[in-house]
């Protein structure tokens, strides 16, 4: 997409994404971190991790600002999954502190806005056009950035954390199911079970093999032998999804767990089994040799989740504004 930079901005230059750009987006991340009280910037291994989610993408989807001195100025990209009722755009950018108060955050914001109106502009329907981003809460200059160009808090979510070295409560399941790992056998199984226990869930579109390989069971970080099902016969009821993320883990110092999704059939709730599945999976954390168990909720999340996460001893320790903008 053409697009014309301000001129006071033609100092930089403006390309996609570069897989040799691993080691100078770590450095922008974490650099940005540490002035944006962030508990973790982002590695190289990670940055390959964005290549391999948008594929060929990449060219399109993504936006650096080199500086005249090699260094990346900034990065912006677009993720556009498929949703069945919208056309979303989920976007995110992000400025080296050296570089802000020039006018970029705007710069690279309207850049992602324009090229997702493109890319929009295909489709012949009635279905709304949103664009998707967020930040934490004590954000203010980002939250005034995002409200400058007419984007609305849509939601809130909670990172929360749980200290294993605390004593885990003591759960159990309900009689006549079988815990068992991940295996591929099952996998298109659990897609259909995390399809239709999240089909109430807000901004989450249903899956795809394509999209649960994406965001799910295909990603580095996911841990198949730390991952729970719960089945009832030859019918998974429920599941705890479980990842470790050994490259920020080696970042903080410290070992982390991550449940990822948690969920039941909707004819299963209330018995107490979400609540068994987390627990089953700290203690195996634990027996991993992990310090700590953490997890995103969306804070109205329709299910209680929260409620439930904080019976169990996870506590916030993150606080994240979900912006949405219309697109006409």
């Amino acid at each position: 997409m053409k697009y014309n930079f301000p001129n006071h901005l033609q100092n930089y230059t403006w390309r996609p994404l570069q897989e040799n750009d691993g080691a100078r987006i770590e450095a922008m991340v974490n650099a940005a971190a540490k002035i944006d009280q962030a508990e973790a910037g982002i590695s190289q291994e990670r940055v390959q991790q964005i290549f391999a989610m948008l594929g060929e993408e990449v060219a399109t989807d993504t936006l650096t600002a080199v500086s005249p001195q090699g260094t990346i100025a900034a990065l912006a990209l677009i993720l556009t999954p498929p949703q069945e009722d919208e056309h979303l755009a989920m976007i995110s950018g992000i400025v080296h502190p050296d570089h802000r108060g020039k006018g970029i955050g705007s710069t690279i914001l309207n850049w992602m806005e324009n090229l997702t109106r493109q890319k929009f502009s295909q489709f012949n329907d009635n279905k709304p056009r949103l664009l998707r981003t967020s930040c934490q809460d004590f954000m203010a200059e980002r939250i005034a950035l995002f409200e400058q160009h007419q984007f609305e808090a849509a939601r809130y979510s909670y990172k929360m954390r749980h200290d294993l070295a605390q004593p885990l409560p003591e759960k159990s399941f309900p009689k006549g199911l079988q815990i068992v790992n991940w295996n591929q056998e099952i996998d298109a199984d659990l897609m259909h079970t995390f399809n239709e226990a999240f089909s109430e869930h807000w901004g989450l579109p249903t899956m795809t093999e394509e999209l649960w390989q994406k965001f799910f069971v295909g990603v580095p970080q996911f841990r198949s032998d730390l991952t729970y099902l719960a089945m009832d016969g030859d019918t998974i009821v429920g599941f705890c999804l479980n990842w470790v993320d050994e490259p920020q883990n080696k970042q903080t110092g410290i070992g982390e767990g991550w449940i990822e999704a948690v969920g039941t059939l909707p004819a299963w709730r209330g018995r107490g089994l979400a609540s068994a599945l987390i627990v089953h999976s700290m203690r195996a954390f634990l027996a991993e040799g992990l310090q700590r168990a953490g997890l995103d909720v969306d804070t109205q999340n329709p299910t209680g989740a929260l409620r439930l996460y904080e019976k169990l001893g996870f506590e916030a320790i993150k606080r994240t504004v979900i912006f949405t903008k219309k697109l006409g």
